[in-house]
């Protein structure tokens, strides 16, 4: 017969705790494997600065890690100004008539030729004629006798006064501007004012004149009675300037009243 081993308490709570120690490793192991950090891949774009927030899980708890990154630099790209051409290139026909506009001049040869027929140039000038005798009345005209002096209406030759050259101009659409006065000093005393002016046309034409009037001008002196007012002496000499200039424009080449007076 087997001898029967006796074991005692102590022996018996060592077996025990043997046991409870090798069953207790396993799942130490089991342990650690669950707690190893999971692996995160992250990607991110160059040039962006991102906070990633990563989250780790250890046996039901959450840990949270905010990740800065700093974004790569790019080097500066050089902008380099853009040169505007200001030089249109020229077509084929601007060139051809560039070409055509330095080419010399030949001069004209011949007779001047009319801007209109001679059965027309009667006319107009017919026009002018009836309008002197329809348009002016007897306070335009100044009548000089043969003596050089006034003479009574009809008698003499007449001359068409300021009134009268006022109106003409009107009828025929001219326009005047004065472009310069200027007094002088007369050797034998006294002065003299003379007047430039300028009239035209709508059409392009233009006549330039000049009108004298002198402070010893019996008509102002009265026969050398009294001297002459200044503004009067200017006032005769743009008067004839502009008679002169608008008779001289429509052909008429008459003397007008206030150069006869």
């Amino acid at each position: 017969m087997s001898e029967e081993k006796v074991i005692t308490e102590e022996d018996l709570e060592g077996l025990l705790e043997q046991a409870k120690g090798e069953s207790a490793e396993p799942v130490v192991e089991t342990a650690k494997e669950e707690a190893k950090e999971p692996e995160v891949e992250i990607e991110l774009e160059t040039g962006k600065q991102e906070v990633v927030e990563v989250k780790l899980e250890k046996e039901g708890e959450g840990v949270e890690l905010e990740v800065e990154i700093e974004p790569e630099v790019e080097p500066e790209k050089v902008i380099e100004p853009e040169v505007v051409s200001t030089h249109t290139p020229e077509q084929p026909e601007q060139i051809q008539q560039q070409t055509q506009a330095i080419q010399p001049i030949t001069p004209q040869t011949g007779l001047v030729a009319p801007v209109c027929s001679v059965e027309e140039s009667v006319r107009i000038f017919k026009e002018f004629e009836q309008a002197k005798s329809k348009i002016l009345t007897g306070n335009d005209v100044l009548w000089i006798g043969s003596d050089g002096r006034p003479a009574i209406d009809g008698q003499g030759s007449p001359h068409i006064k300021r009134s009268g050259w006022r109106k003409l101009a009107r009828f025929f659409g001219l326009s005047w501007d004065i472009e310069n006065i200027e007094k002088l000093s007369m050797e034998n005393g006294g002065y003299m004012y003379k007047v430039r002016v300028k009239v035209w046309h709508p059409a392009g034409a233009s006549v330039i004149t000049e009108g004298v009037a002198t402070s010893r001008d019996s008509f102002f002196t009265k026969g050398g009675r009294q001297e002459a007012k200044e503004e009067n002496v200017l006032m005769k000499a743009q008067t004839v300037a502009v008679n002169r200039a608008i008779s001289d424009i429509l052909g008429s080449g008459e003397v007008s009243g206030e150069e006869r007076e």
